[in-house]
């Protein structure tokens, strides 16, 4: 598939997007996660960055479970840039079902870890694990998988 001048900006731009995603995405949880060990410890000379000081003011719990949202958040933009790029690349919109399933059946492993560590006492594993599945998601990575392999399956259908 050949990309015209148009096509080519756009992919140019959901490069820009997927590492303006990625560089926000982890400047977010570092500074949010120094905070809470500053609150946590009281020993810890930390300061949030003035883009962040909204938070200086909230209390260690509520900043804790603010993360649950900020991760939610994070994978939906990933979803939605996936699904731009799985429409652009593809050229076919019937294809971000796959898109869906990837991120349902991701999701799904997740709560599936969760839960077995939670009821077989051995949360933290669980947990660890749920967090690096969904470490997945808020990544490009779902996108370096599924574009080249809907590729080739239009490719071996095809033949």
């Amino acid at each position: 598939m050949k990309f015209k001048l148009k096509d080519s900006l756009i992919i140019l731009l959901l490069i820009i997007l997927f590492v303006a995603v990625g560089f926000l995405r982890d400047a977010v949880f570092i500074n949010i996660n120094s905070q809470l060990y500053k609150l946590y410890f009281k020993n810890y000379a930390f300061t949030l960055p003035n883009w962040l000081a909204y938070f200086n003011a909230w209390p260690y719990m509520k900043l804790y479970y603010f993360k649950y949202f900020l991760t939610v958040t994070f994978i939906i933009l990933y979803f939605l840039l996936t699904a731009l790029s799985v429409k652009l690349f593809t050229g076919d919109t019937k294809n971000i079902k796959w898109v869906f399933y990837a991120y349902a059946i991701v999701l799904i492993l997740s709560l599936l870890s969760f839960s077995i560590g939670y009821f077989f006492n051995n949360f933290s594993k669980g947990y660890l694990f749920a967090r690096n599945l969904l470490g997945l998601l808020q990544s490009p990575f779902i996108t370096m998988i599924i574009i080249p392999a809907l590729k080739l399956d239009k490719q071996q259908k095809t033949l």
